[in-house]
């Protein structure tokens, strides 16, 4: 059986956002071989043989992948302490 990779293991091997795999995969989609194919509605599963062509697109088009990545947002987080009824300050 073929060892095939997910969108995520595939970010993670490259080193790239998940997103960018996904687009790459999407754009290449027709000249993937038929070892690699969509499961589900968004799941890829990709071959061993498909990963070297993946990355040079991912490559050739690292400016426009940069610019379609949205900034990660900053959330603020309140951690409410609770004292204990002995600790209150009286």
């Amino acid at each position: 059986m073929t060892t095939r990779f997910s969108l995520a293991e595939l970010a993670d091997m490259l080193h790239v956002p998940v997103e960018s795999v996904r687009h790459a995969v999407e754009s290449l989609s027709e000249q993937l071989t038929g070892e690699s194919f969509l499961y589900g509605e968004r799941t890829w599963r990709i071959a061993p043989s498909d990963v070297k062509r993946i990355q040079a697109w991912i490559e050739e088009h690292s400016e426009q992948l940069a610019a379609q990545v949205p900034t990660t947002r900053a959330r603020r987080v309140r951690v409410k302490k609770i004292s204990e009824p002995g600790e209150a300050g009286e």
